[in-house]
C-alpha cells in the first residue's frame, strides 16, 4: 500500500495512547495499537513527558508493520480547557434569492469574529447547526431556491488552547510527525455513537476519561450542546481510596472490579479493607457519577428540554465509565425521565 492510501490517527488519552492505521479509499482498518501513559493536558499542569517515549514506540512498531515511514497524523486529544461557543450572523437579502457564496461569506465572517475575538485559542471544529430563511429552517444548504428577506446561520465551534496545540507540535516534530488535523476526540466519538443509536430522538452521551467528562447532547443527530468537566474516573478512585483509607492503586483495582462478578468486588473489597460495608465503595462510585450528572443537566432550560419528550437516552462512554457497565446505575428521581440509560462499549477500533 502506498503512504497516499494510508490515513493515521492517533488518539491521545490522558490514560492510553491509541495509533490507528487505515485505508484512506475504503476507511478500513488495517491495525490498532494501545500503550498505557499518564498525562496532563490541562492548561496550567501541562506534562506528557512519560508518553514521550510511548509515542516513540508505537510510531516504531507501526512502521515495522507497514514497511514504510509514517509522516503525517492525524491527533484526537481533549484536555479540561477545551469550550465550545455559539454565533448567529444575520444577513439581509437585497436579491431575495441566496447564493452559495452568501453562506460562506457569513461562515467566514463567524469565523474570522472568533479568531478576533479569541486569539489565544484554535479552532477545532466549526458546526454549522442550523440556517433559517425568514421563518424557514433549514438543517443543511437547501437545493433549491429560496425567496428570503433574513437569512440567519447558527454555528457551534469548539476551542482549543493554542499554547496546548503548539506544545503538541513540539512533541510529535520530536518524532518527526506533522499534525494534519486537530480534532476534539469526545465529540468524535459521541457523534459516532449517535449515528448508531438511532432509536431514540434525543441523546444525551456522557464520556467519563480519566480526568475529564464531556457531554454532548443530540437532537436527531444534530448537536445542539457540548461541554467538557475537569472531573473524570481519576477522581472516583481518589474517592475510594479518601473515603476507604487505602492507596490509589488498591482503590484502582477495587473500582474496576465493579463491573465484574459481585464475588469478585466483594473479595476485593475485603483484601483492601475488611471493616467497611460491602456496599460502601459502590455508594462512592455512583455518587460521583450522579455529581457528574448534576453538574451538566442541572440548568432549567436542559431539564425542561429533556421532559418534554420521553425518547431520550443517557448513554455513557469511555475508560472511565466501564465501571458502570453490567451494573444499575443510581439517579436521583428527577433523571427517571430518560427512556434508556445504559453504557455503549466502544472498542479501539
Amino acid at each position: 500500500m502506498s503512504d497516499k492510501n494510508l490515513i493515521t490517527f492517533i488518539d491521545f488519552g490522558s490514560s492510553k495512547i491509541r495509533l490507528g492505521l487505515f485505508n484512506n479509499e475504503t476507511s478500513k482498518n488495517i491495525f490498532v495499537l494501545e500503550k498505557k501513559c499518564i498525562s496532563n493536558f490541562s492548561l496550567n499542569k501541562f506534562d506528557v513527558d512519560s508518553s514521550k517515549e510511548e509515542i516513540k514506540n508505537l510510531i516504531k512498531s507501526a512502521e515495522k508493520k507497514i514497511d514504510m515511514h509514517i509522516n503525517n497524523i492525524n491527533l484526537m486529544i481533549d484536555t479540561p480547557n477545551m469550550f465550545s461557543l455559539d454565533i448567529s450572523l444575520k444577513k439581509t437579502s437585497d436579491t431575495k434569492d441566496y447564493s452559495d457564496n452568501e453562506i460562506k461569506s457569513l461562515l467566514q465572517e463567524a469565523k474570522n469574529l472568533v479568531e478576533k475575538n479569541y486569539l489565544d485559542q484554535k479552532i477545532v471544529h466549526m458546526i454549522v447547526k442550523k440556517f433559517v430563511f425568514d421563518d424557514n429552517e433549514y438543517f443543511s444548504i437547501p437545493e433549491k431556491k429560496i425567496n428570503f428577506n433574513i437569512l440567519i446561520i447558527e454555528v457551534k465551534f469548539i476551542l482549543f488552547p493554542n499554547q496546548i496545540w503548539k506544545n503538541l507540535q513540539d512533541i510529535f516534530t520530536e518524532n518527526y510527525l506533522k499534525i494534519d488535523n486537530l480534532l476534539c476526540s469526545s465529540y468524535v466519538k459521541s457523534v459516532s455513537c449517535s449515528s448508531i443509536l438511532n432509536n431514540y430522538q434525543k441523546k444525551i452521551i456522557l464520556d467519563i476519561g480519566f480526568s475529564k467528562s464531556a457531554i454532548t447532547i443530540f437532537e436527531n443527530n444534530r448537536i445542539l450542546y457540548f461541554n467538557i468537566l475537569p472531573v473524570g474516573g481519576k477522581h472516583i478512585t481518589n474517592d475510594i481510596a479518601l473515603l476507604l483509607k487505602i492507596d490509589p492503586e488498591k482503590a484502582e483495582i477495587l473500582k474496576k472490579s465493579l463491573n465484574k462478578s459481585e464475588t469478585t468486588f466483594l473479595e476485593n473489597l475485603a483484601s483492601v479493607n475488611d471493616k467497611n460495608p460491602p456496599d460502601l465503595a459502590n455508594q462512592v462510585i455512583f455518587a460521583r457519577v450522579d455529581e457528574i450528572i448534576k453538574l451538566n443537566l442541572t440548568d432549567e432550560y436542559f431539564n425542561a428540554f429533556l421532559k418534554n419528550n420521553d425518547n431520550c437516552a443517557l448513554i455513557f462512554i469511555g475508560e472511565g465509565s466501564k465501571i458502570l457497565n453490567k451494573n444499575s446505575i443510581y439517579l436521583e428521581d428527577k433523571f427517571e425521565f430518560f427512556k434508556e440509560i445504559s453504557f455503549f462499549e466502544q472498542s479501539s477500533e
